[in-house]
């Protein structure tokens, strides 16, 4: 991260990483320049607009086996189109982000896909849920990591994403048994940061949410639960989406449709 992104995220990089490894995410502020963020924001209009053109009528289910390779509903109203990085016209490694990422993954990490959620005025909340399972019984350094960048400014009417606070070290299936790991992928309405510490001498996590300016950027681990909150303003909530993976990871929640609204 360089001065500039140091100053504008007000965390060294070692201060994000840390808060990254100790809460599951990192909130910085003002990371993007307006250039980046107007650029990104064009590509993510003309990609979505196409794409729901082609919808059409046509229904769509929640969640990504429900969807298409092109457009998932993560939850009603609150529509996900994936967009490659080509598309974008960005540089990866000159991204605000890539050295966090790359201290957090390794220098050898990979991008896994990008996109643009929106989320229409009267969006409902999500349900708690994380996006990948942990791969062992102990607690290793993140698989992946998630950058939500907020294209225009975002007050807590739009609906910011929710995390709860440390709960990456706790959504662990594999060690807690009472967990099921479909539930917390998935969006079961029973899910919720409580479950995480049944039977456990620990507080629960408490869940953390803020406004984001545009520019601004959310990075969180993929194992952390969160949720996108209910948009109650008249406009709808726009955020781009960059994801990684530690080189060797192959993760198969995200996208799992095969079909195309093209076919």
């Amino acid at each position: 991260m360089d001065s500039a992104a140091e100053a504008n995220s007000k965390y060294s990089l070692s201060e994000a990483a840390e808060l990254l490894a100790s809460d599951g995410y990192v909130l910085l502020h003002q990371l993007c320049n307006s250039d980046l963020v107007r650029s990104i924001f064009r590509v993510s209009r003309q990609k979505s607009h196409t794409i729901r053109e082609a919808l059409g009528s046509r229904e769509i289910g929640i969640g990504s086996a429900a969807g298409y390779a092109e457009i998932v509903q993560r939850s009603l109203g609150r529509w996900d189109v994936p967009i490659e990085l080509e598309e974008f016209g960005v540089d990866e490694m000159a991204l605000p982000w890539w050295p966090l990422v790359t201290a957090v993954l390794g220098g050898d990490a990979e991008h896994s896909f990008s996109g643009v959620v929106s989320s229409e005025p009267g969006c409902t909340a999500q349900c708690w849920h994380t996006d990948s399972p942990h791969i062992a019984k102990e607690h290793l350094t993140p698989h992946a990591v998630n950058i939500l960048m907020a294209l225009h400014d975002i007050p807590m009417t739009m609906g910011p994403t929710e995390c709860a606070r440390g709960s990456h070290t706790l959504t662990n299936h594999l060690n807690n048994t009472t967990l099921v790991l479909d539930e917390l992928i998935y969006q079961h309405a029973s899910t919720s940061p409580a479950i995480l510490v049944n039977g456990l001498h620990q507080s629960v996590p408490a869940g953390c949410t803020s406004a984001m300016s545009e520019g601004s950027c959310l990075v969180f681990d993929d194992r952390l639960l969160h949720r996108g909150l209910a948009n109650q303003s008249d406009s709808a909530r726009h955020v781009a989406y960059f994801s990684y993976r530690r080189k060797g990871y192959v993760g198969d929640t995200h996208f799992e449709s095969k079909r195309s609204i093209f076919e």
